[in-house]
């Protein structure tokens, strides 16, 4: 019997919950950004230091070429994150090429953050992040809906203040 390549990363005995669509919003306004500042700097730069048309061209095209794939490949990221909670842990997937599972004990949190931006704040959108001990074991869980966060926060708190929790 072969092993599917995602049983590592399947639900654990309960559905993923899945960022909001509107993540993927987010992430291709940053990668326009740094894929522009960045390719830009280098395009403009080589112009003015080295007068060199075809060096010029070169990253321009490369900096077109990088930003249509990171357009493209953004939903595909932002529909590779999940989460799943449990009774007494909270289970996060991510990563397309490079798979990533975290399962964070619930008892062992020292800490639930909720962050928003501004360009997240625009879109109604927030950040959760788990802290704990270990580094190893934190955790983020980015682009929910401002409400699904500050609900999220609220359980993973009661549950980190059960009695039995903890140390």
């Amino acid at each position: 019997m072969a092993l599917s390549t995602d049983a590592p990363f399947a639900p654990p005995s309960s559905a993923w919950q899945r960022l909001s669509p509107r993540y993927i919003a987010v992430v291709r306004l940053g990668s326009l950004v740094s894929s522009v500042l960045f390719f830009g700097v280098l395009a403009v730069g080589s112009w003015l230091i080295f007068h060199l048309v075809w060096l010029t061209a070169a990253f321009a095209g490369v900096g077109l070429i990088w930003l249509g794939w990171r357009l493209i490949r953004a939903r595909r990221w932002v529909e590779s994150w999940g989460y799943a909670e449990r009774e007494s842990d909270l289970c996060v997937r991510k990563g397309l090429l490079w798979r990533e599972l975290i399962v964070v004990p619930i008892g062992r949190l020292q800490m639930v953050k909720v962050s928003s931006g501004p360009l997240l704040k625009a879109f109604g959108l927030a950040t959760v992040e788990l802290v704990t001990a270990s580094p190893q074991s934190d955790a983020k869980i980015p682009g929910l809906p401002s409400d699904a966060a500050v609900a999220l926060r609220d359980r993973l708190v009661d549950l980190s203040d059960a009695p039995g929790s903890g140390l």
